[in-house]
């Protein structure tokens, strides 16, 4: 292992590119002697990953922080990087586990007690399956079941397809990790949008083709008069242009004939389910469902060895980045 005491968050030799596939290509690097598998790698942009292979000094594949082993990566060119290992959980110990392990749980540094046995009934992870296609407006994402609450959470987009998600409320009382909803794309239509003198419907680089199946949806106000809410339709060719488009009730029909602009929240959603992104949440540090997450501090850890010639306990303190307070973490570490 490596010496982190004196090379935590290291600067390594040469740049990284990182394609959305996690593919790491290196100029001048040194992989195979400067890093290992789970080691986090910080691009000099802020944004970090972990290794997962490592082919040669110059090729390694990475994912998107801890847990998120599918779905698109940030991409990067030719950024300088450092590398760190850091603390894959927090274990709260008794006193005496019974096998010769002693531990203290007020000994985590950057956490504080309570929160080390805490989280096990939240959401702290959501990590992306599938980034769909043609996202052109941040998705809602949804949790259902796992018998718990208030879970919420934010996504992002890049190049047409969902990138991440951030989990924004941890809910409570989760048995089990829910399942994650996330919108299929959509286009929203303001009733500026919406010429009724020629039944055109604008939207700047809309990327519908003809022969898409649209569903419409009047997003609970007034819908435009001709379309009625939740039902399907169809892109026509007649006036579709690379900003605006007609459609049909039926596939290559005539135009639907709308006589009024509707509201400013109704929108056309994609139906093909080839394009919705998909995601899977992750429970918190601790309990059976958990999911493991990176802590930015130092971990005190006690580990009993030795055979019959007799045990020998001894510590290691493990470092990350940084040493943070009890301020930022409540994600990853929720009060209880």
């Amino acid at each position: 292992m490596a010496l982190w005491g004196n090379n935590d968050s290291k600067t390594a030799s040469g740049t990284v590119s990182i394609a959305d596939t996690g593919v790491v290509t290196g100029s001048s690097t040194a992989f195979t002697t400067q890093a290992k598998i789970g080691n986090t790698i910080k691009t000099s942009a802020g944004v970090e990953y972990q290794i997962v292979t490592i082919t040669s000094d110059t090729v390694a594949k990475v994912i998107m922080g801890t847990n998120n082993g599918n779905g698109t990566v940030t991409t990067a060119s030719g950024l300088s990087y450092t590398l760190s290992e850091k603390p894959a959980s927090v274990a709260h110990e008794s006193a005496d586990s019974g096998v010769g392990v002693h531990g203290n749980s007020s000994k985590v540094f950057g956490v504080d007690t309570t929160e080390q046995s805490a989280g096990g009934d939240n959401v702290t992870n959501v990590a992306v399956a599938g980034g769909g296609a043609r996202y052109l407006e941040v998705p809602a994402v949804t949790f259902s079941g796992g018998a718990g609450s208030s879970a919420a959470a934010t996504a992002s987009i890049a190049g047409g397809a969902v990138s991440a998600i951030t989990v924004t409320n941890v809910g409570s009382a989760y048995t089990s990790a829910p399942t994650v909803a996330i919108a299929k794309p959509r286009r929203t239509i303001p009733t500026s949008g919406i010429t009724t003198a020629t039944d055109t419907i604008a939207y700047t680089t809309h990327g519908l083709s003809a022969g898409d199946v649209l569903v419409y949806n009047n997003g609970g106000g007034t819908s435009a008069t001709g379309l009625t809410s939740g039902t399907t339709y169809y892109v026509i060719a007649s006036g579709l242009t690379a900003d605006a488009f007609k459609v049909s009730a039926t596939d290559g029909g005539s135009t639907v004939d709308i006589t009024g602009t509707g509201n400013n929240a109704q929108f056309f959603e994609i139906f093909a389910v080839v394009n919705r992104a998909t995601a899977t949440a992750s429970l918190g540090s601790s309990g059976t469902s958990s999911t493991k997450v990176t802590h930015a501090g130092w971990v005190r850890r006690t580990v009993g060895t030795g055979g019959r010639a007799g045990r020998v306990q001894y510590e290691t303190l493990v470092a990350a980045g940084s040493i943070a307070g009890d301020q930022a973490d409540d994600i990853q570490f929720p009060d209880a």
